[in-house]
């Protein structure tokens, strides 16, 4: 629309001649022109009309120009657009018609038309042309405005985490001062530890001393006192021998009374047990029987369980899902009813294991019995037998026939017990068959289930997709308002950043006019200084002053108009920030809106289509109009040649409605064809527009997450060293705390020590005795040391403390993650020390 429009400036509308014959020459020569072009394959009917209304309008300005014979100069050379072209050929044919009129009325010439309204065009379309080109720069300058935002935002994000690294060295410093000072207190304590340690050595070596002899006097005493209790019992042994012999002939006599009542009560159990045994046959036997027929129910299980698994393939083979389900519905019912007799069955297999258990412990008990029995009674017969060289009694006889038959009895219930054991380890293994039978069962019940269960998933899917479906398009609906609101704030904000970048130029160009003014006031106050008196000069001054005062309460309401527009713009860095995150979230929005660009091109192919199709209706209208206006002129200029009476009045009148008639349907149809092609080419400009914010959205999206990204890495990265740095810090304490821990439990050690160096300082005879100890070692043992030398360190300590080295490992570890030793206290840790006896044989202990 902008090109056509652009393309009708400058185009003058030439005048009509009264000249006939001129006319009809120039009729003539379009129509000639007019038939070349259409003879012509048209490829595109805009611009056919285009050049055909160009063609025409060039022709009849030369034509007038020589008519006339006036220099009439054409403005500009530019091509008219079709429907400006159109536009004119109907005002050149309303001029026609009011010609022809005053013709016949014997009117004057028609007056020429006006240019006003193309150069008015012209100047709107250049104004538009420099807004916008005022718009880009301004568009540009705030780019740039924000990346320098930007980058001072990251040069203050750098000093403050250098701040902070300093910050956090300085307090590590102070916590390593304090750590040194832990140390050299720890130091100092295991020194006096050492010290310690060497006094209570040579306390002990006096103790184990004094505790040596005072073992070898009782260990003499002990053996004479051995002697003494061997010898007694040797006496004692001798008197109780001979009781004894006395006592065992009484208990002789007593044993074979107490044999002869065993015998007579063995034949009473032997009975007894007669008797129990038939009775255990008889149960034995009802339950052979009760065994019998739980097999005959486990044989009736199985062939119900075959009829269930027939069922089961007859209603797998069937299809629907009601039946499926009254069929799942009977597999239930039939596993209650086989788990229910199953349960039965455990039931009173569990009683029978139980029962026979019971008969199996009593048979073992009653065997133990007549075993212990039997042993007890060959035990007491055996001396009889050395005593008696005689053969068996008859008692003995009998009570070994006794004992014969009882094991052969126990022998067969042993084999009974065998097969009964055997007979409940098969109905288990039926039982466990039955069990998996039905897990099977189960097994395909479940499938089942679970098949009816899939099939109301997958509706309940297709419905949830369709709930998806529709949530989906609201949140496409959704989402392109959010779009909308995005540009507007988007668009909102350029334009307060805009305010904002003049409002600061202006703020500037202030303080330049007020500095400038501050010179000249200096400048002015040095004339005058020169120039006037002292008095004059002070009121000069003053005056001066007052202007100063003014302009500094000035110069501080630009600095606090300033400040607010700083802090307004940081207010909109936040508002980019928030425009950021929201850009981040709607670049969806742009792929959907990507989608809406292709439909919208789409469409306007679509539209398009139609369009093509008037403007070909209207091309040939066009031409038809062309052919009917040539046909009017030559009407029209051969009248005046053939008749001298004119036209008449009706034929004029039924023209003139025909042409009316005309030109509204060709107005009404030139109409349609501009709203047309206004609306198509709105539709470009529109997707051309978006496609072009997309880009340019995109662009910024990009640049954003990149620069989102770096900053979420180093937030990231000092999280993490914060982090790393609040552990080793927590650990610290954790070691320090471990530390004093052990530091007082060294200081109760040393207390205890002392107390003890205390008590064996105060008891001389235990020092002389430690003095003895030490003389005899020294003329024994080489590597002991006199007491007037000074002795090795590390010889005397003693060679383990735990406490001491737990303290020296947590500070190595303190110091030096790595277990390096501690640099102060070198290869040793421990400090040595000498001692030596004084005048009165006591012990001083000289610390080095």
């Amino acid at each position: 629309m902008v090109s056509d429009l652009s393309l009708t400036n400058g185009v003058s509308q030439p005048p009509f001649v009264n000249n006939s014959q001129d006319d009809v020459d120039a009729v003539n020569r379009v129509s000639q022109e007019l038939e070349e072009t259409s003879a012509e394959p048209v490829s595109n009917p805009a611009s056919v009309i285009n050049t055909e209304c160009v063609a025409d309008n060039a022709g009849l300005q030369k034509y007038t120009a020589d008519a006339n014979g006036d220099e009439h100069p054409l403005e500009d050379n530019r091509p008219l657009s079709s429907t400006e072209s159109l536009r004119q050929i109907s005002q050149q044919l309303n001029g026609l018609l009011s010609e022809s009129a005053t013709y016949i009325n014997g009117d004057s010439d028609p007056p020429a038309v006006s240019e006003k309204e193309l150069e008015t065009r012209n100047q709107e379309l250049a104004a538009a042309l420099d807004s916008s080109g005022l718009t880009n720069a301004q568009l540009s300058s705030k780019l740039e405005t924000l990346t320098k935002q930007s980058q001072e935002l990251s040069d203050q994000l750098q000093k403050e985490r250098k701040e902070f690294e300093q910050k956090f060295t300085k307090e590590q410093g102070a916590m390593r001062e304090q750590l040194q000072v832990h140390i050299q207190t720890i130091g100092i304590l295991v020194s006096e530890k050492s010290e310690l340690q060497t006094a209570l050595s040579y306390t002990q070596q006096a103790a184990r001393h004094k505790t040596a002899e005072a073992e070898d006097l009782s260990s003499r005493l002990q053996a004479s006192k051995q002697r003494v209790s061997e010898l007694e019992r040797t006496l004692s042994s001798v008197s109780t021998q001979q009781k004894q012999f006395e006592k065992h002939n009484r208990e002789l006599e007593k044993e074979r009374d107490s044999l002869r009542l065993e015998v007579l009560r063995f034949s009473k159990v032997s009975e007894e047990s007669r008797q129990q045994s038939s009775e255990l046959s008889e149960q034995l036997k009802l339950r052979v029987n009760e065994n019998n027929g739980l097999k005959q129910e486990v044989d009736e299980l199985r062939k119900q369980l075959e009829m269930a698994d027939s069922m089961l393939q007859q209603f797998s083979s069937q299809s629907g899902p009601p039946s499926g389900h009254q069929q799942v519905q009977l597999l239930l019912e039939e596993k209650h009813q086989l788990e229910a007799h199953a349960a039965q069955l455990m039931e009173s297999v569990a009683q029978l294991q139980v029962e026979r258990d019971q008969y199996a412990g009593q048979i073992q008990e009653e065997g133990r019995v007549w075993k212990d029995k039997t042993e007890q009674l060959l035990k007491e017969q055996e001396p009889q037998a050395v005593s008696q060289a005689s053969g068996p009694s008859e008692s003995e006889l009998a009570l070994q026939e006794t004992i014969s038959r009882l094991q052969e009895e126990r022998d067969a219930l042993s084999l009974q017990y065998q097969a009964q054991v055997r007979d409940n380890e098969q109905l288990s293994r039926l039982v466990q068959e039955q069990e998996v039978r039905l897990e099977e069962l189960e097994r395909q019940a479940e499938r089942a289930a679970e098949e009816a269960q899939d099939r109301l998933q997958i509706l309940e899917d297709v419905q949830s997709d369709k709930a998806t479906i529709s949530r989906a398009l609201a949140q496409n609906r959704d989402l392109k308002d959010q779009l909308a609101e995005l540009q507007n704030g988007f668009v909102k904000l350029t334009n307060e950043n805009m305010e904002l970048t003049s409002a600061l130029q202006s703020e500037q160009h202030i303080k330049k006019e007020i500095a400038r003014k501050i010179g000249q006031l200096q400048e002015d106050l040095h004339g005058a200084k020169e120039q006037v008196c002292l008095a004059s000069v002070q009121e000069q001054r003053d005056q001066c002053l007052v202007h100063l005062q003014q302009y500094t309460a000035g110069y501080q309401q630009l600095v606090a108009e300033r400040e607010h527009l700083h802090h307004q713009v940081l207010q909109q860095a936040q508002l980019m920030d928030r425009l950021q995150h929201d850009e981040v979230q709607g670049k969806v929005q742009l792929e959907q809106s990507h989608v809406q660009l292709q439909e919208a091109q789409v469409n306007t192919e679509h539209i398009s289509q139609p369009a093509v199709k008037h403007t070909g209706a209207v091309q040939n209208i066009e031409h038809f109009l062309q052919l009917r206006s040539l046909t009017l002129f030559s009407d029209i200029k051969v009248t005046p040649q053939t008749g001298s009476d004119g036209v008449p009045v009706e034929v004029h009148e039924a023209l003139r409605g025909a042409m009316e008639k005309l030109q509204e349907r060709f107005t009404a149809l030139m109409q349609e064809k501009v709203d047309l092609r206004e609306r198509v080419e709105e539709l470009e400009h529109r997707c051309i527009q978006l496609s072009g914010e997309t880009d340019t959205i995109g662009e910024y999206i990009a640049l954003y997450q990149n620069q989102r990204a770096i900053m979420k890495q180093r937030h990231y990265e000092k999280e993490q060293y914060i982090i790393t740095l609040a552990k080793d810090k927590e650990e610290m304490k954790a070691k320090l705390a471990e530390l004093q821990d052990l530091v007082m439990r060294l200081v109760g050690e040393r207390n205890e020590w002392y107390s003890r160096y205390m008590s064996a300082v105060g008891n001389p005879d235990l020092l002389a005795a430690e003095d003895v100890s030490t003389a005899s070692q020294s003329s024994t043992d080489p590597h002991t040391e006199r007491p007037g030398s000074a002795p090795d360190g590390p010889s005397l300590r003693p060679t383990e403390d735990g406490t001491a080295r737990q303290i020296m490992q947590l500070l190595q570890e303190i110091q030096n993650p790595q277990a390096r030793p501690a640099p102060f206290l070198g290869e040793n840790p421990c400090i040595p020390f000498f001692y030596r006896p004084d005048e009165q044989d006591e012990v001083k202990i000289l610390v080095v």
